[in-house]
């Protein structure tokens, strides 16, 4: 008797817990009006464009985690140098923002976490 009262209460916790389980940690947060350049790590270990455009100077640079994965953005020159700014999106619903003082020329965007090598996009500043 005992057991058969136990599972439809049991059934009935499980459903509470869902419904007020949110979506494990999302950070709510916004993209800020002055936004020169916004990058977003998407599912697949991607950026969501190959390919971004801004204008050169100071850069309001924000980059979102839509992903179930930790990423970083570096900015690579053409020299090969990274810009010493590095964004970290720890966890989906991450966004970071930074001011990033870029010249003229075209930059690669790449997440150095390990196996992420994937993660790669062209920046072109003008």
């Amino acid at each position: 008797m005992k057991t058969r009262l136990l599972a439809p209460l049991l059934l009935a916790g499980s459903v509470a817990l869902v419904a007020c389980g949110g979506d494990g940690g999302t950070t709510e947060a916004t993209i800020p009006a002055d936004a020169g350049l916004v990058v977003n790590a998407v599912e697949g270990l991607q950026w969501d464009l190959s390919e971004y455009t801004a204008t050169a100077g100071d850069v309001v640079v924000v980059v979102e985690n839509t992903s179930g994965q930790p990423h970083n953005l570096h900015f690579v020159a053409a020299d090969n140098s990274q810009l010493p700014q590095v964004l970290d999106i720890p966890q989906r619903g991450s966004i970071a923002v930074d001011t990033v003082a870029l010249a003229a020329g075209t930059y690669t965007l790449i997440c150095t976490i390990p196996g992420h090598a994937n993660m790669k996009a062209t920046l072109t500043v003008a």
